[in-house]
């Protein structure tokens, strides 16, 4: 198991880094020793790590018989603690997928390799707007995703018609649905995840960009955690918390998907369409279909224009520290190939929608059993992606991709301190952001990022 590094310490470790980066290599010849490209990435279901490796690996492989593919899939906190370590090391992996809060920072220090003629040999034109320049700093890419993902709220649908509601708008919309559907001692409103990437990190960034505001201000960097948007915001947390099961915040993200499956809960506050595999093998009989279950745009606070959601999509990234950054790049190309790249996508359909806009109403895509029977979720993503509805994560404003530090604020615990004192602690929300802001602002000065005087 890698070392556990802390942010700080790979901030100093790899301050020398780019200078080290390796020269690209020719792909190897036949006949050579046989060497390992590494490849890691988040997709863990074991259907997915299965198909990778009978498309895309196999065919690298045959193309190059001196290279032998290991593939690692790894959970999103588990790749960071990994990634960070290993590049700490010096010895990352040939290729990675990244989490998009984390490519700025990585680029700031010149650990990332450009990307562009890979990016035009796919089609520039034809990835999807909301991802295509994430990881695109000084005229130049950083990466590309590997699929799109909507995050959402998923609801019992059928328990909202009913009651004769309409879908929540705002804030105050939301917290009247979550009163009118839990049922006491039978049923729970809603349920959020207890994890701190999600309860510390992904929703937060969304609920700043619910209600216009934003991690820092724009031009000084100066968090804004006790600002007017973040403070309204843990107001209606508190308001919503007593909806939600006692012990929530011990829970784990999956655990949400189960318990609105099995009906203990109306609806849950991170879901995506990862969430139908859980309505098929946990629902009652009769009820695993979108009749019963649809997902919903997430309400804006009283300050925003619309609602906000994560759009789960990490990007893949080739270092300047790479042993064999020339085969990287081949392997992208061959897992971007469309034959591969529909198996690939179709091994958790419409969770991993394809980056490329032709493919979107392609009726080969499309002609996907579970796709077929979830066509409202595909639809409802696709709606969500016109509206720019959609932000990475991590993301409170598009332009967030430009900040060096969201990594390091994420991996802080400020705000998960924040959000759960508040909601679970029932503590002052006004005094807790207070306190989260001197964090934050001690943070940001100690890694150097302090704009404001």
């Amino acid at each position: 198991m890698a070392k556990t590094t802390t942010r700080r310490q790979f901030l100093i470790g790899t301050a020398g880094a780019a200078g080290a980066a390796l020269l690209g290599r020719a792909p190897t010849a036949r006949g050579q020793q046989v060497r390992e490209l590494q490849v890691w990435h988040t997709e863990v279901e074991p259907q997915t790590v299965k198909t990778i490796q009978d498309t895309s690996i196999a065919e690298f492989e045959r193309k190059f018989p001196g290279f032998k593919v290991r593939q690692q899939a790894l959970g999103w906190g588990d790749l960071n603690t990994k990634l960070l370590a290993a590049l700490a090391a010096g010895s990352p992996p040939d290729l990675t997928h990244l989490n998009p809060f984390m490519t700025a920072s990585l680029w700031k220090k010149g650990l990332l390799r450009p990307m562009d003629e890979l990016i035009r040999a796919l089609g520039e034109k034809d990835i999807h707007e909301a991802t295509l320049k994430l990881q695109f700093f000084d005229g130049k890419y950083y990466g590309v995703t590997h699929a799109m993902g909507a995050t959402y709220i998923a609801e019992r649908r059928d328990l909202r018609a009913q009651k004769g509601l309409k879908a929540p708008e705002t804030y105050e919309d939301f917290l009247k649905l979550t009163a009118a559907l839990t049922d006491d001692g039978k049923r729970h409103g809603l349920q959020m995840p207890g994890e701190k990437l999600y309860i510390g990190f992904v929703h937060p960034a969304e609920w700043l960009a619910s209600n216009g505001g934003s991690w820092v201000d724009a031009k000084t960097w100066r968090p804004q955690l006790n600002g007017r948007a973040m403070v309204s915001t843990l107001e209606y947390l508190q308001k919503l918390n007593k909806y939600m099961p006692a012990g929530w915040s011990g829970q784990r993200y999956l655990d949400t998907l189960a318990a609105l499956s099995t009906g203990k809960v109306a609806m849950v506050y991170l879901s995506g369409a990862r969430t139908i595999g859980y309505i098929e093998r946990y629902a009652p009989e009769g009820m695993r279909d979108p009749e019963h279950f649809q997902p919903m745009f997430k309400p804006r606070g009283p300050s925003g224009q619309k609602g906000i959601s994560a759009l789960d999509g990490e990007n893949w990234a080739v270092f300047t520290q790479s042993k064999y950054p020339n085969e990287a790049f081949e392997f992208l190309r061959i897992f971007y190939s469309r034959e591969h790249y529909l198996k690939y996508c179709h091994t958790v359909p419409i969770h991993l929608t394809p980056i490329f806009k032709s493919m979107l109403n392609d009726p080969e895509y499309l002609g996907h059993p579970r796709i077929q029977k979830w066509r409202t979720w595909h639809d409802f993503m696709v709606t969500g992606l016109s509206q720019g509805r959609f932000l990475p994560i991590g993301f409170s404003r598009p332009d967030d991709n430009l900040l060096p530090f969201l990594a390091e604020l994420d991996g802080s615990g400020i705000v998960a301190d924040l959000i759960v004192e508040v909601m679970v602690g029932e503590k002052n929300p006004k005094a807790e952001a207070d306190r989260a802001q001197k964090r934050a602002e001690e943070l940001l000065t100690q890694l150097g990022f302090k704009r404001w005087s």
